[in-house]
């Protein structure tokens, strides 16, 4: 039968309340040689069980669907490693087990890798919140990927791997796998790495990744001090990243963005914080006037605002009296 054209990896972990969708979704791709595997990491609910009853309704994708259980808790890097280990597909990409998908979107996105043998294929995001959606599209021409790389601190990428399609082979001639234990940021720390090998990148319209908000549960929907400093530390393998190349210094402005982008999330209610924002990554700040405002979200910006007109410790200080008063 031939290598699968697609490989989705779905990590499984609490997502009980949302699996069925995202499975029924994978389940009812237009692409037919689709390898779906979904990671369960020691999930403590009933997703696993959810998964299995809903793939009985769809006998089909029996043979390239499996269910891999990891050995213990290990986070949504170690997951995210596993499963590109375990690919086999042509092309890889990510769903994440709250989300899903538009039943034709690996077979327009396999069929755009294929025509213009692209490394990366991308699309747009639709943002499913409590009160509606929102489209998020942002459209390149095809560009290989250090030329986006070179600029990208002027004009940001999203970096998720759940709407970029990735040729299988850039993870394992490269030896790309997310770095262990860093799940915040990891998908920054991957595809920055993908892009520095891609040859060719390119974006498909009017196909979407359907992103869910409305899970309060997810990673992404609010993180402390530890998640900083996994962002910190990020920033940190790929400033060595870039630094081992004999072009570094095509890379310069952007891995000055990285590095600025993980520290100012050190600016919050703390003043010790707010110490360690003005010791970490020391010369990145020179990067504040061209930096590109869509990398930070509406509230992002108000802080970045502070931060770039030295008006950090006020910041600082509004967002104690906040907390104060919201308790």
């Amino acid at each position: 039968m031939g290598e699968p054209k697609v490989t989705v990896v779905i990590p499984v972990y609490n997502v009980a309340t949302y699996i069925e969708k995202c499975a029924t979704s994978l389940f009812e791709q237009t692409l037919d040689s689709l390898e779906i595997l979904f990671v369960d990491d020691c999930s403590p609910d009933h997703s696993v069980e959810i998964i299995k009853k809903t793939l009985k309704k769809y006998p089909e994708r029996n043979s390239l669907t499996r269910i891999i259980r990891m050995p213990s808790n290990s986070g949504l890097a170690a997951v995210r490693r596993q499963g590109i280990i375990e690919a086999t597909g042509q092309y890889i990409i990510h769903c994440d087990g709250d989300d899903w998908v538009d039943s034709d979107l690996y077979e327009i996105m396999y069929n755009k890798a294929v025509k213009d043998n692209a490394d990366v294929v991308g699309c747009g995001f639709i943002y499913e919140n409590q009160k509606g959606f929102e489209v998020y599209e942002k459209e390149l021409p095809n560009i290989d990927g250090k030329s986006l790389l070179r600029s990208w601190y002027k004009s940001t990428y999203h970096m998720s791997t759940c709407n970029k399609l990735v040729r299988r082979s850039i993870y394992t001639k490269y030896g790309i796998l997310p770095w262990a234990e860093l799940n915040m940021w990891e998908d920054n720390g991957l595809l920055t790495r993908v892009f520095y090998y891609a040859k060719t990148i390119v974006y498909v319209n009017d196909c979407y990744y359907h992103y869910n908000r409305c899970n309060m549960k997810a990673m992404t929907s609010g993180y402390g001090i530890k998640q900083v400093e996994q962002m910190i530390s990020i920033a940190e393998h790929l400033t060595d990243f870039f630094e081992s190349k004999p072009d570094a210094k095509d890379f310069d402005k952007t891995v000055k963005a990285f590095r600025f982008l993980a520290r100012i999330n050190l600016v919050t209610d703390s003043f010790a914080n707010l110490r360690r924002y003005n010791n970490t990554f020391k010369g990145s700040e020179t990067i504040i006037h061209e930096l590109d405002l869509n990398a930070f979200s509406a509230k992002g910006r108000f802080r970045f605002r502070m931060v770039k007109y030295h008006l950090g410790w006020l910041f600082v200080l509004m967002f104690k009296i906040k907390k104060i008063l919201y308790r």
